[in-house]
């Protein structure tokens, strides 16, 4: 296979963390994560990195004020690629998308998209996060939230389905990319 990027991206509690995890497992690939970056950023200034609202009030601040020192910093996580292959998880604003695709400009980028029930994903984040109802309801009705459920999904080169067993997820993403590399074909850029 080719070298090849895929970038996830899914509402909170889609298993976009899952699936990352199992996909560099299955492609022996590298992988970085923007919620990463954005809990450090957090930590690193003050703010409490567990706080769902306050990781999405910084990573929209991060988008708008340095959306390309953003991405750097996330691709950093990956000193020496290990491999050809690298998993980016959490792209939740289309900037960071066309800033990616910017700065890997030699990879071909492929955005999978984690779709997933509301009540699935109002579920996980409660338990994962020990959080009321109420609360998931405010992180849901962020701005950020918008990107991810209307936006990001016109950009995707697959969409997956969230609530399948992660073995079926991780099939279907690697049937796919048996095809990019294959053609080494990249998706237009949005319909």
């Amino acid at each position: 296979m080719a070298g090849f990027v895929i970038a996830i991206s899914g509402g909170i509690g889609a298993g976009k963390t899952a699936l990352a995890e199992k996909l560099a497992e299955a492609l022996h690939a590298d992988r970085v994560s923007f919620g990463r970056e954005v809990r450090r950023y957090a930590e690193e200034n003050g703010e409490n990195p567990k706080d769902r609202s306050v990781l999405q009030q910084l990573g929209q601040a991060l988008v708008l004020t340095q959306c390309n020192q953003f991405v750097e910093r996330v691709l950093a996580q990956r000193p020496q690629p290990r491999s050809e292959h690298l998993i980016v998880e959490g792209v939740r604003h289309v900037e960071v998308l066309m800033e990616l695709k910017r700065q890997l400009d030699s990879k071909s980028v492929h955005l999978v998209h984690v779709v997933t029930p509301g009540s699935t994903r109002e579920q996980r984040v409660m338990e994962r996060d020990d959080v009321e109802r109420r609360l998931v309801a405010r992180y849901d009705n962020d701005i950020t939230e918008a990107q991810v459920s209307r936006i990001l999904p016109q950009y995707a080169s697959l969409t997956v389905n969230g609530e399948l067993p992660i073995v079926l997820q991780v099939a279907q993403v690697m049937q796919k990319a048996a095809e990019w590399s294959a053609t080494g074909s990249e998706r237009p850029e949005a319909a």
